[in-house]
């Protein structure tokens, strides 16, 4: 018995804990779900939740009217993004093997952005840190996740639900930024991440 619990855990056929928190780290019915999300106390990866906003759902004009942003603006605010996000948890806490955003709309995968760092001890460092942090006005929620094969996470097929679907959809970097980031090419030094002061309102530095 206990072998075939084992087998099954994590999976569509184990009643008890959700498939969903195991292989995602989220969970769309959150706290209301009829089973366990078994949250990790040790782990490579992490996630800071709804941290990246993209402007193609949120620009507004002055009158509150939804702003048009291109494609390429799109990718090019992305990018910057990643790059701040990636260089500064690296330099501060340790090599990272594998940084993925989402690009789901659902409230539990919008914007999560997922860490796995090499080194367990240095993700359980960086969520007791940036637990303690801003990112441009907002504060940074971070928690350790059961996240380590995003191929598992990730939707395989020919999704018809789009950023709705409850697997992972990934949003994916130019290639000269991954080249330049996982390549281990020169790369600028940013601090974007601030203290919490009581204050949300922290001006952007410049790179």
């Amino acid at each position: 018995m206990a072998e075939y619990l084992a087998s099954i855990f994590g999976t569509e056929k184990d009643k008890v804990n959700c498939s969903f928190y195991f292989k995602i780290g989220a969970c769309r019915h959150g706290d209301r779900c009829s089973r366990l999300h078994n949250k990790p106390t040790f782990s490579q990866t992490i996630v800071l939740l709804n941290l990246y906003r993209n402007p193609q759902n949120t620009a507004q004009t002055a009158d509150g009217s939804h702003c048009h942003v291109s494609d390429v603006e799109v990718q090019e605010h992305y990018d910057n993004f990643f790059e701040e996000v990636f260089t500064e948890l690296q330099e501060k806490y340790g090599e990272i093997e594998e940084m993925n955003v989402c690009d789901n709309l659902g409230d539990h995968l919008v914007g999560n952005v997922y860490v796995k760092f090499r080194r367990e001890e240095d993700a359980e460092r960086a969520v007791a840190e940036l637990n303690n942090r801003w990112f441009n006005g907002q504060a940074v929620h971070a928690e350790l996740s059961p996240v380590t094969d995003f191929r598992e996470s990730c939707c395989r097929q020919e999704c018809t639900r789009g950023g709705f679907c409850n697997f992972m959809h990934l949003r994916p970097i130019s290639r000269n930024l991954r080249r330049q980031l996982y390549g281990r090419g020169p790369r600028r030094s940013v601090s974007l991440l601030y203290p919490k002061t009581g204050s949300e309102h922290h001006p952007k530095t410049s790179a």
